[in-house]
């Protein structure tokens, strides 16, 4: 029997927290009942029993509910098949071909024409590279992130790629007014510090908003609107 990571913290996020009890339940099992490479083959009859008979759910509301503030389905296969890019993101991170246990979903993803719905996959050879020199010994220091590496790994946190947008944009701004340096001495790692940006404004945005009705695309137009005279580019 396969063995997959749950998050533990899944039911406080905004997007869970917002589903009607059915389709909470349904969005746990197709995190269950997908492949390796996170592609359910759609059945809702069978989705049905899983689920419940006392929790009605249907494909068309499945997918609006989904995808309404982010494009969380992909169906594939004239929709007899449906990809779900967050299960790849939680379950592996980012997908290296170094890495022998991401070899048979990276396969089964370019055979899909699914590599590019991947955040970060279009880095995948330029990452590849660069850990390899970091393992050898032979970088010259800190190398800063890419938008789209900082907002990707932001994204694993806070599971709303608007708020992962923002939240890059502001945090590659503030260092490279720093020129990257941490009090006297140049940044070593930036991971670790782009997760703690990010909690710090999901807690920001939590106090500032109706965490029951509010999710964090809400409050941060919120907070734009009420703070950031370049509200109009998020």
């Amino acid at each position: 029997m396969a063995k997959r990571f749950t998050d533990t913290n899944k039911y406080k996020k905004p997007f869970m927290r917002g589903l009607q009890g059915a389709y909470k339940v349904l969005w746990d099992y197709l995190y269950h009942d997908c492949d390796h490479a996170g592609i359910w083959i759609v059945d809702f009859e069978i989705a049905q029993i899983y689920v419940g008979a006392d929790l009605p759910i249907n494909r068309e509301k499945a997918l609006k509910y989904f995808n309404e503030s982010e494009k969380r389905i992909i169906e594939i296969d004239h929709g007899k098949k449906w990809f779900i890019p967050s299960f790849i993101s939680f379950q592996y991170g980012e997908l290296k071909e170094a890495n022998r246990a991401h070899n048979s979903v990276i396969n089964i993803l370019k055979n899909k024409g699914l590599i590019s719905s991947l955040q970060g996959a279009k880095d995948m050879d330029k990452d590849k590279d660069m850990d390899k020199v970091k393992e050898k010994g032979q970088g010259k220091g800190f190398l800063k992130p890419e938008f789209d590496q900082l907002k990707d790994h932001m994204f694993i946190t806070s599971q709303d790629l608007k708020l992962a947008e923002y939240c890059a944009e502001r945090m590659i701004s503030f260092y490279d007014s720093k020129n990257w340096m941490v009090g006297k001495n140049k940044m070593t790692q930036w991971k670790g510090r782009a997760t703690i940006w990010v909690k710090d404004e999901i807690e920001k945005l939590t106090k500032n908003s109706n965490e029951q009705t509010e999710g964090f695309s809400q409050a941060l137009d919120k907070h734009l609107r009420d703070n950031d005279p370049n509200y109009h580019k998020y």
